[in-house]
């Protein structure tokens, strides 16, 4: 399963590389456009979530954010719709637009390092990790959000604290490329 799961995220980090090079382009030119505010002390939804608002389009704020996550060698393994099966079902779920959020998208990422040292320690903290990164704008407002998760919060107490350890340093290399969107 190990070696399957190790297949897959070198799999990954081809495609990555390749994409990579054909975003950077675009992410130079973005990056310039954007400004950003943080809330790192928790959020309205909890400790667990980092906040971040960014001035700019989604679409746009979502490419330089893969860009810069990338150049930090952090793998996007895969982007989805979260609400794509409320939208699919709108008969099952007539409400579920009342938070009036126009646009999102999860970023499913993880690092091969961090991987490596979380198997290598403690292998249930192996479940934190793809990290969830969303990005999302309400209608009509200018803003886009980028949320991600604090999957550190769940080791506390662990008796790996190199497990922690490695979480914890990609969560900041992650904060660093929502950070230089600026």
């Amino acid at each position: 399963m190990l070696k399957s799961l190790l297949a897959v995220t070198l799999t990954t980090a081809l495609f990555v590389s390749i994409s990579y090079a054909k975003d950077k382009k675009q992410t130079n030119t973005q990056q310039q456009k954007t400004s950003i505010q943080t809330s790192n002390k928790g959020s309205d939804s909890g400790n667990g979530l980092v906040v971040y608002k960014v001035d700019g389009d989604p679409g746009d704020v979502m490419i330089a954010l893969k860009g810069n996550l990338e150049a930090a060698q952090i793998i996007v393994v895969t982007t989805t719709d979260p609400v794509a099966p409320l939208a699919n079902n709108i008969k099952l779920f007539p409400d579920y637009k009342k938070l009036k959020v126009d646009y999102m998208q999860n970023f499913l990422v993880t690092s091969m390092a961090t991987l490596y040292k979380i198997v290598t320690n403690d292998p249930n903290a192996i479940a934190l990790s793809p990290f969830v990164i969303t990005i999302y704008q309400y209608e009509g407002d200018d803003k886009t959000y980028i949320v991600r998760t604090r999957p550190s919060l769940l080791l506390e107490g662990t008796k790996y604290p190199q497990a922690k350890e490695a979480v914890e340093e990609l969560e900041n290399r992650i904060d660093q490329a929502i950070k230089s969107l600026m």
